[in-house]
């Protein structure tokens, strides 16, 4: 009986050989939600907001955390989802703020909502740092520290990049216009995409996510999807003051 816990201890602490060889249907499951993220931006939202990348979004930060990629606790996705959630809703209500550069703001005078957000972000990062290092500093028991810390902090920060995913439509609007930025922008974005996608077949191969989580392979393919938001946002931040 000793031996047999022993080895089921052992097999806890392993990857499974099965999830090595996902590549492809992480691939895959990576290519579905871009495309559902970039063809929300094409379903006219009523208003101002964009409900439908909004709700697209709010789904894959869901589907995160069903298949949670990494090694954690049921506390470890809450946290994701909390910080996940926070920075959706800074997308519909304004960032409070003092000065704004007058190229950041709307013709009725509002404050950009991409920029607001950035500034939501610089704030919510911050405190995910460091509520993430207090968490772990508060554990009796420090095992695996390094990995546990940097597991909490890579989630939380795809959480919190999703949400840039809603300023595609906005984005998309100054891309039309076709100036040499925006088709430079264009090329740096799919690269980045591109890139995001190559390292992340490495990063299935080298999973050691938690045995008792199913398909956590299609958290690993959503991860650079939701990572690629803050870049959407940046992008968007960086062609409205260059062509307005």
């Amino acid at each position: 009986m000793e031996i047999r816990l022993s080895e089921r201890r052992i097999m806890t602490e392993i990857t499974q050989e099965g999830w090595k060889n996902k590549a492809l249907s992480m691939l895959l499951a990576q290519l579905t939600s871009y495309v559902l993220l970039i063809a929300a931006t094409v379903i006219p939202s009523p208003g101002t907001v964009p409900i439908i990348p909004l709700i697209i979004a709010a789904l894959t930060l869901a589907a995160f955390v069903v298949f949670w990629p990494f090694r954690g606790s049921m506390l470890d996705r809450i946290v994701t989802l909390v910080f996940g959630a926070i920075s959706l809703i800074f997308v519909i209500v304004p960032f409070p703020t003092g000065k704004v550069p007058p190229d950041q703001t709307a013709a009725d005078g509002s404050v950009l909502p991409w920029y607001s957000w950035a500034l939501a972000m610089g704030l919510l990062l911050v405190v995910l740092v460091v509520f993430s290092f207090g968490r772990q500093m508060a554990r009796e028991k420090r095992e695996h520290l390094i990995r546990a810390l940097s597991h909490a902090v890579t989630s939380g920060v795809a959480a919190l990049a999703v949400a840039g995913w809603c300023f595609l439509p906005d984005l998309g609007a100054m891309l039309a216009k076709g100036t040499v930025a925006g088709t430079v922008a264009l090329i740096i974005l799919i690269v980045l995409g591109l890139a995001l996608a190559v390292a992340s077949t490495l990063w299935v191969r080298d999973a050691d996510p938690d045995p008792d989580i199913r398909y956590p392979w299609i958290g690993t393919g959503l991860m650079p999807v939701m990572l690629m938001g803050v870049t959407i946002a940046a992008t968007a931040l960086v062609l409205g003051r260059i062509i307005g």
